[in-house]
């Protein structure tokens, strides 16, 4: 099984000796890259593998999710391009948020280029909205609702002891302090908007209608959804 991670994973250099190394690997983040740079007007190259003079322009704009996003479906899409071309194929497939669509391509619902373009349109609509923050804490969720204070949601429960919270910046600041104060673990993702929360409300109905438009292909390749956690078909929607 191939799995694939959502924003969060992001860093400057992210499989950069690949990428200078691997005619697979690079071919793929070409690919994706002259693609993108007709939707955003960037080039990701340039914030994933920047010269020394970049690199603190690249350090910044990776933790904007108009470019986290984009950045990490590329290196994702490039590495399962690279597995798959030495001969290790998936038997299924599974995917957080962005990776989600990395698992559409290979399975064959999306072309690349569908991917790609409804993941700008998306990162686009995300970035327009308030900026925001979230807080893993290592604590069950039950635990961690009866600590959130007002303005904060739970995003994720990621497993009996490890809960994500979204909200405003400000606000899980003062959760983190209230946390570690109580000696909770807790570490702030890196991220620029508080994503799976009612914050991202006012992008549904555009980005709904947006992926609306594209075709779904049956799955050639098994694919769980993170929306439903069984096996996606056609008419199963995408995680906005």
């Amino acid at each position: 099984m191939f799995l694939f991670p959502g924003q969060g994973a992001q860093r400057v250099d992210m499989a950069r000796e690949l990428y200078e190394h691997e005619a697979t690997f690079r071919d793929a983040v070409d690919r994706c890259a002259e693609f993108l740079r007709s939707q955003l007007e960037v080039d990701v190259r340039s914030v994933l593998y920047p010269d020394a003079g970049g690199r603190p322009e690249a350090e910044a704009a990776i933790n904007q999710t108009l470019l986290t996003q984009p950045s990490i479906f590329v290196v994702e899409y490039a590495l399962a391009c690279l597995w798959m071309a030495w001969g290790i194929k998936p038997s299924a497939l599974v995917g957080h948020s962005v990776g989600e669509y990395v698992a559409a391509v290979l399975s064959g619902v999306f072309t690349l280029e569908e991917a790609l373009g409804l993941l700008a349109s998306r990162a686009k609509l995300m970035q327009g909205l308030p900026s925001g923050s979230m807080l893993a804490v290592r604590k069950g969720v039950a635990e961690v609702e009866a600590l959130l204070p007002a303005g904060a949601a739970i995003a994720a429960v990621n497993s009996p002891s490890l809960t994500t919270v979204s909200g405003p910046a400000e606000v899980l600041n003062s959760l983190q302090s209230e946390l570690e104060s109580r000696r909770i673990a807790c570490r702030l993702l890196s991220t620029s908007h508080a994503f799976h929360s009612a914050m991202m409300d006012p992008i549904v109905e555009p980005f709904a209608r947006l992926a609306g438009e594209i075709p779904r292909r049956k799955p050639n390749i098994p694919w769980i959804s993170t929306l439903t956690g069984t096996w996606m078909d056609p008419e199963t929607p995408l995680e906005p």
